[in-house]
């Protein structure tokens, strides 16, 4: 796999990952919708590190901004979660 392509991949995720930090900063506490649209956001960053992971093995994997990715992908998931059960808890 050509080091362009996995960097293309990488920034893609990258780019996701914060669309969907924005939309749950901005769903905090209230808009469903908004969680829902960071939850789809993650999970298409999360394919992105996945086709990178199968297209270029351990060089995707000791990549350091793949591996800043996955960690802010983590975090993120967690974050929705949180602020799902928190909605949830106010309805």
């Amino acid at each position: 796999m050509g080091q362009q392509h996995l960097h293309q991949q990488l920034q893609k995720a990258s780019q996701q990952i914060n669309e969907a930090k924005t939309s749950i900063r901005n769903a905090q506490g209230s808009d469903a919708q908004l969680l829902e649209q960071a939850e789809h956001q993650l999970q298409q960053a999360e394919e992105e590190l996945h086709n990178a992971r199968l297209q270029a093995g351990t060089e995707a994997t000791d990549n350091p901004q793949f591996q800043q990715a996955s960690e802010q992908l983590h975090d993120l998931r967690q974050q929705v979660q949180e602020a799902q059960q928190n909605n949830n808890d106010i309805l």
